[in-house]
């Protein structure tokens, strides 16, 4: 039964490729960023390159929890994250798990079992945008790295209580974002002994993603690691 589900994943596999390959030849697959037709992804290697890697080590510890960034918010990862808040560029969503899961198979976490899930924004903000800007990225990384690893997407795991101000308006970020989440209630028993992968898009003063640790230890919930896609003010 093992041998038959790995081959029928192996089908599907090469049949999305297949399919993929197929639209690049039609459509002419562009990237994302530059717009050269050199690709047959969304992203070009040159763009890919500008990509500024931090590095494999936690960026920083916070009550005994690691926060991984990825990159410098800058040249293509900056882009790629302000056409998806800011243009309806939703593609750019699986470029920049592209990016991230690169920078999560460097990790010695990696083959770790987690439960993946993230910051969502309030229901108001995201029927603004028409989609959560957030539970896409996150879903493109759970999709790119189960072909390898061990990893189960929840995207409600988080929710958010309360409307906030985007956080690079404010000066007081710890205050504007205080309180405004908390974890869903139907899942904290089976959460007990299970690892959670948080991921975000930016940080900058951290305030954010210390709020969300704050929320799992309130509930007991301690086995976290936090996977960021950029660091702002490198």
């Amino acid at each position: 039964m093992v041998l038959d589900k790995f081959n029928k994943d192996n089908i599907k596999s090469y049949f999305e490729r297949f399919y993929h390959f197929f639209l690049n030849l039609i459509y002419n697959q562009k990237c994302v960023i530059c717009s050269c037709a050199k690709t047959d992804d969304i992203l070009c290697k040159n763009c890919l390159k500008d990509v500024d890697y931090l590095s494999s080590f936690a960026q920083r510890v916070y009550k005994n929890i690691p926060i991984f960034c990825a990159a410098s918010y800058n040249k293509t990862v900056k882009k790629l994250i302000q056409l998806l808040k800011f243009s309806h560029k939703k593609i750019c969503a699986k470029a920049l798990a592209k990016v991230l899961f690169e920078y999560y198979q460097k990790l010695d976490i990696k083959n770790e079992s987690y439960i993946v899930t993230f910051p969502p924004s309030y229901f108001t903000k995201s029927a603004q945008r028409g989609y959560k800007h957030m539970f896409l990225i996150a879903k493109e990384f759970s999709k790119l790295a189960n072909l390898e690893y061990n990893l189960e997407f929840k995207g409600d795991l988080i929710i958010k209580t309360k409307p906030t101000k985007p956080q690079y308006k404010v000066r007081n970020r710890h205050k504007n974002i205080k309180d405004s989440f908390k974890i869903n209630k139907k899942y904290i028993n089976e959460l007990t002994d299970k690892k959670i992968l948080i991921i975000d898009d930016i940080t900058t003063s951290g305030a954010t993603i210390e709020e969300i640790i704050n929320c799992f230890l309130d509930d007991g919930i301690k086995n976290l690691t936090c996977l960021i896609i950029a660091k702002a003010g490198c």
